[in-house]
């Protein structure tokens, strides 16, 4: 079973089609303090979490005030700073492009992954995705007392389905759903391994499609969970949700203060960079509560 086709043979957003206009209202009346939360890491250099060929990110500067105490000249009645940052695509809080994995050379809605080369992407590209700004709602699945879930913890679809159940956890199509593991706390307290850690089970699939659920982000390096326990398939969820359903992934999150806030539902805005070609963009996500 697949999504494709249900937008349309060309159509390279995927389920984010969903979110209409009142969609997007919906999340609106969730705001009730208009206090905004970042859900996004902070870019330090040589620093963060990452995984597999991944490298931190690399911030410097190319103008600082030591040129100035070294002779430059400052500018009529001004000097200034200048820096660059080199950081990977999904080499921080980051979305997934519909174009990031593929089976079998095929990617979302049929499109072939030779349309993936050293350019980039062609086709499903991230600057496809487009601002999202929707109703998110939050599974806090963290024991109390707890500061994270055990690496390589599943998280099966019975217990995903109680745990919404039992925080009032209702999303409706279009919505965003967000999973708090513990996993990014413990990585802080260097306690959380960087090729193990808990995530969603692949059998989350069918219940996140049947919501008609738009993104699905976590406080991991995967959404799902690292080993995937089917020794024939590596990332079963990537596969179901962004090939199969053109459902967007949301990696790394920091969800601490929002689980801190003890609100499950909120105004979520995510702006991915427009990067033509891209198969995944740094964000900066956003809870207003």
């Amino acid at each position: 079973m697949s999504s494709w086709g249900r937008w349309g043979e060309e159509d390279e957003r995927g389920a984010l089609n969903l979110i209409t206009p009142d969609v997007v209202a919906r999340g609106l009346a969730t705001v009730r303090s208009g206090v905004p939360l970042s859900l996004g890491l902070e870019l330090r250099s040589g620093h963060g979490p990452v995984a597999g060929m991944r490298q931190p990110p690399q911030h410097f500067m190319t103008r600082d005030g030591g040129d100035y105490a070294a002779g430059l000249q400052e500018r009529p009645g001004y000097g200034y700073a200048d820096d660059y940052l080199i950081v990977g695509c999904h080499g921080t809080t980051h979305l997934d492009a519909l174009s990031h994995v593929w089976t079998e050379r095929t990617m979302w809605n049929g499109f072939s992954a030779d349309t993936v080369t050293s350019r980039g992407a062609a086709r499903c590209g991230v600057e496809k995705a487009g601002p999202i700004v929707t109703r998110g709602w939050l599974v806090d699945l963290v024991p109390e007392g707890a500061l994270g879930l055990d690496d390589g913890h599943p998280i099966s679809v019975q217990v995903l389905r109680a745990a919404a159940e039992d925080q009032g956890v209702a999303p409706e199509p279009g919505d965003a759903l967000l999973v708090r593991t513990g996993w990014l706390a413990r990585w802080r307290d260097g306690t959380a391994a960087i090729d193990c850690w808990p995530g969603l089970a692949g059998d989350c699939e069918p219940w996140i499609v049947e919501r008609g659920i738009t993104v699905v982000g976590a406080d991991n390096l995967a959404v799902e969970v690292e080993p995937s326990g089917d020794p024939t398939h590596g990332a079963p969820l990537h596969v179901g949700l962004l090939r199969d359903h053109g459902i967007h992934l949301l990696e790394l999150l920091d969800l601490e203060q929002l689980a801190a806030s003890g609100r499950h539902d909120f105004l979520l805005v995510i702006a991915p960079l427009r990067i033509v070609g891209g198969v995944g963009s740094p964000v900066a996500p956003v809870a207003v509560l």
